[in-house]
């Protein structure tokens, strides 16, 4: 831990502005009192009730309106896997293209994104040859299967590959909870 917290630190200067909104926040939300925790999750559990509620209407209902009206039908589960696939490949490509020159980090990306991509394409075929539908469920367990894998393999590797990883994977989960909490807090009367 302490050599992550030294990785941080020389990291800090050349990072983005993006990367240190992340890592404060971060920083910020780990301080906080184990004592509270029942309150902590009690209002954590309506910042993320919010944050699903706005990710199902205006991001993945939106996506599925539009492939809808593009295609003649369309499986729910479809708009969930190409934003997770979105999310997931633009994290590897992050590290791939930024990664400081290490030949293990952008291996481990090309081979997470062949790896994501071919499993994507079986679970697709798969659904087609059964007649069934592709729903959110196959599509988030794809995400988190080999995002979790994809994180151990970077755990690995280590450096500025791991930083970048995590802040690339996360960041727009945290962007869509923190637009979710700034809607609710507009509409909110009371």
């Amino acid at each position: 831990m302490k050599g992550d917290f030294h990785e941080v630190a020389r990291v800090w200067r050349q990072s983005s502005w993006q990367i240190k909104t992340y890592l404060a926040l971060s920083a910020f939300l780990a301080s906080g009192s184990i004592a509270s925790l029942s309150e902590t999750i009690f209002r954590w559990k309506g910042f993320v009730s919010d944050a699903v509620s706005f990710y199902q209407t205006y991001i993945a209902g939106q996506l599925q309106w539009l492939l809808e009206r593009l295609f003649v039908h369309v499986p729910d589960g479809l708009s969930h896997l190409l934003i997770l696939t979105a999310i997931y490949l633009g994290a590897n490509l992050r590290v791939a293209k930024f990664a400081l020159p290490s030949a293990e980090a952008r291996s481990v990306a090309l081979n997470a994104m062949t790896n994501y991509v071919g499993a994507a394409i079986g679970i697709a075929a798969l659904f087609h040859s059964t007649a069934r539908e592709l729903e959110g469920d196959g599509a988030l367990g794809l995400f988190l299967g080999s995002a979790f894998a994809t994180s151990f393999a970077y755990w690995r590797v280590g450096g500025a590959a791991r930083i970048l990883w995590f802040v690339s994977l996360l960041a727009p989960f945290v962007i869509v909870g923190l637009a979710a909490a700034v809607m609710s807090g507009l509409v909110r009367t009371s």
